[in-house]
């Protein structure tokens, strides 16, 4: 084996042309690694030999790369191992490398047999092992090729050719041969697919390589190229271009030195930037327009517009659902507007401030920085800043569960935002209005509002505020039409994609996920919630996912147990009753499950007294360990409860009647019982509510003798549907009941009894 061939001199090489010839015949296989520099000292390498394979080496793939990290430093974090695949672009020397350097630099520590990080990891520099590697390779290259490759690499990444005509002043023509040397050595590649809207350009094969190329140029030539690529982007007049251009002055201020020269050149890298960040808010990269405003900040020396570009680098984190990343830039535009004299903007920000924090469902939060504000800022009252504000507080009190506060704030709001033609704050409120009366059991006139608001916010294009108005309709239309809830949720899902509104697009997948539950389509909830979950994501949008996740999961009888330990630690001391209610609704669906009757019972009754719009839902789920228990007074006191929360619709209405039909069987009444199931099972079957079918099978043979053919009949119907679903303590709890009537002892129910299904004959 000869390594690194592309160092051999001449006499080295005749060897093993000589070895390749005086060995045939002979069991000898010789291997002969080298880089492709080794073809321009030797153009006829292997031709015309007998038995000569050539390979071309490709990078590894992802997969390969992961797994050779798996095996240098096994336990490392996987935050870790994706900086260092993305750094290596599939060079395992580079990662092998840069892991080396972390090591020796104390970033990574062995604990327990498990490699964890020390400080942050997600910015790694070149490895000075690497750095010289690079460095030799570009330092053998001809001075002209060398220059070009230099000149490339301030243009990034991959560029065309014209780009780099302007850069370094050359002929595109006298360019080509000399690129294609590059190209040759595999410093360089060129797109050559013809689907690619990249055809024609070339690339830097590694990243690391340009990196090292651009750290090789003086400050003042980086500059001047920086400068010469920008207005090559100008002359182009796309605004397609228009974060290139940004960088490209934004790096010509920083190799600037001190003085005139830089300061109008901040100003010309600060216009480049807001318009980019602009944009890439207006195409949905929020995530990217967070970085150009952050950007345009270091640029800019003026408080009042540095606290601008703050609050609207906080708009789009907000989007993002990077709440904290959000709340922390929002705060930094508070503290500069509070150090100035304008009043109204500041208002504004404590506005933003407010609903991002609402966003994030940090409630406690909001009121603390609306309440005193509004107490403030009283004197503006009537201005639309202050309007503004008062509506994130009506937001609050819904946020609350503070209903009718909800509703009388909103109506104050409503008044000014009509007069002064205020149309986003009028669609907003008029949202939480009818949120806030849809939570109060005004469901019909509430969905109502809520729609008023959706046409206003088409109509002006206020497309954060139709996709929150989706979200509350396929809220409480589920008390209505849950088929229905479930198109809405689904018309939702792929506008917020389009539209980059990342909040938006989590809980139409959470609403989706919970929704398919109900309806009986769990594999499909289960995919699209396990995809959310596979993201990197705010710490309450993955509780919310989770604990829904995990309720499934509960009902098929797998073990959540890690489940619910990160659900704990994702609450940590979560104040904020939704976020609350979310974990306990996957304790009390894991209790019944389990058979725990008392505990399912008595949590779900907690959260109905925290959320009033679930408390419907939550009462039902709460009154059927009584029902499991036979406990005729518990049943009766829920439905007394279900009765007191004023809501109607058909949901409620089955709901009702089922436990009316509990109700009866438990008091001997087993024929009016038979009726009202009679009932509610046709009605479960119309409403398309598959699960509560189900369970409510489950309740006939629970309470009602399964010999009966009527409960038979909706017990074999219901195990059919657990079977499918893969409700495994549900089958085992329906079989059990059916053995207990016939005298029998109750199967054992595994992986192949999921697909029997009990015949009337074979009781």
């Amino acid at each position: 084996v000869f390594e690194d061939l592309h160092f051999a001199d001449s006499g080295l090489l005749d060897f093993i042309d000589h070895l390749l010839t005086w060995s045939k015949g002979l069991p000898i296989y010789i291997v002969t690694l080298a880089r492709p520099e080794l073809l321009d000292t030797r153009p006829d390498w292997g031709a015309g030999k007998r038995n000569f394979i050539a390979l071309s080496l490709d990078p590894l793939p992802v997969p390969a790369m992961r797994e050779l990290l798996a095996g240098l430093v096994p336990g490392l974090p996987d935050q870790t191992v994706r900086a260092i695949v993305a750094r290596a672009d599939g060079i395992p020397l580079y990662a092998v490398e840069t892991v080396r350097m972390l090591l020796s630099e104390g970033r990574l520590e062995l604990r327990d047999d498990v490699y964890v990080p020390v400080g942050d990891l997600t910015s790694l520099a070149v490895p000075e092992t690497l750095t010289a590697l690079i460095a030799a390779r570009l330092d053998a290259l001809d001075p002209i090729d060398r220059t070009l490759a230099q000149d490339a690499a301030v243009l990034g990444q991959s560029f065309t050719i014209a780009g780099l005509a302007a850069v370094s002043g050359k002929d595109p023509d006298v360019l080509e041969p000399h690129l294609g040397t590059l190209v040759r050595r595999e410093l360089l590649t060129l797109e050559s697919d013809p689907r690619s809207p990249e055809r024609g350009q070339y690339a830097f094969v590694q990243a690391l390589i340009r990196e090292v190329a651009y750290n090789t140029l003086a400050k003042k030539d980086r500059k001047t190229r920086h400068l010469a690529a920008a207005r090559f982007f100008e002359t182009i007049g796309t605004d397609e271009l228009v974060g290139a251009l940004a960088g490209h002055y934004l790096a010509a201020h920083a190799n600037a030195p001190e003085g005139a020269e830089a300061d109008a050149l901040a100003g010309q890298a600060r216009i480049a930037l807001r318009a980019a960040a602009e944009r890439a808010a207006g195409l949905g990269a929020h995530d990217q327009a967070v970085r150009f405003y952050e950007q345009a900040v270091t640029v800019t020396s003026d408080q009042g517009d540095q606290a601008d570009l703050l609050e609207r680098a906080g708009a789009s984190a907000t989007a993002a659902a990077r709440y904290d990343e959000a709340e922390a830039l929002l705060r930094r535009a508070l503290t500069l507007r509070e150090a100035g004299s304008d009043r109204r903007a500041t208002v504004q920000v404590i506005t933003s401030l407010g609903r991002t924090l609402l966003s994030g469902r940090r409630t406690d939060a909001a009121f603390a920085v609306l309440e005193p504000a509004g107490a403030a800022y009283a004197d503006l009252a009537g201005d639309p800043a202050y309007v503004a504000l008062e509506a994130q507080l009506a937001r609050g009190f819904h946020s609350r569960d503070d209903g009718r506060r909800a509703v009388e704030v909103s109506d104050r709001v409503l008044e000014f935002a009509e007069h002064l033609d205020l149309g986003d704050i009028l669609a907003e409120t008029l949202l939480t209005k009818g949120a806030a009366l849809a939570s109060l059991g005004r469901l019909r006139e509430g969905i109502g509002i809520i729609r008023v608001a959706e046409d206003i916010a088409e109509e002006r294009g206020l497309h954060a505020v139709l996709l929150d108005a989706l979200i509350a309709r396929g809220f409480f239309l589920g008390e209505l039409d849950l088929r229905g809830a479930l198109e809405v949720n689904r018309e939702g899902l792929p506008l917020s994609r389009r539209l980059g509104q990342r909040a938006q697009t989590l809980m139409f997948i959470n609403n989706i996920g919970y929704t398919s539950f109900l309806v009986g389509d769990w594999d499909a909830g289960l995919a699209e919630m396990d995809g959310a979950l596979a993201d990197d994501l705010d710490r309450l949008d993955r509780l919310a996912l989770l604990s829904n996740a995990l309720i499934i999961r509960a009902n098929r009888g797998e073990s959540i147990e890690a489940g619910l330990a990160e659900l704990d630690a994702l609450r940590g001391d979560e104040t904020d009753a939704s976020m609350q209610s979310m974990t306990m609704d996957t304790q009390a669906s894991l209790a019944l499950a389990q058979g725990r009757l008392d505990e399912a019972r008595s949590i779900w009754n907690h959260v109905a007294d925290v959320i009033s719009g679930y408390a419907p839902a939550a009462i039902y789920e709460a009154a059927r360990g009584g029902v499991w228990a036979g406990d005729v007074d518990a049943v009766r006191a829920d439905l007394a409860r279900l009765d007191a929360t004023g809501f109607h619709g058909p949901v409620v209405e089955v709901r009702r009647t089922t436990l009316q039909a509990a109700v009866a069987a438990l008091e001997g009444r087993t024929v009016d019982a038979l009726a009202l199931y009679r009932d509610a099972l046709h009605g479960w079957s119309e409403l398309g509510i598959a699960w509560d079918g189900v369970l409510t099978a489950i309740d006939m043979a629970t309470v009602l003798d399964p010999s009966e053919p009527e409960v038979h009949a909706a017990a074999i119907a219901a195990r059919e549907t657990l079977v499918r679903l893969g409700a495994m303590p549900f089958i085992e709890r329906l079989d059990a009941r059916l053995a207990e009537a016939e005298g029998r002892e109750a199967p054992a129910v595994g992986v192949d009894r999921r697909a029997e299904v009990l015949q009337p004959g074979e009781r």
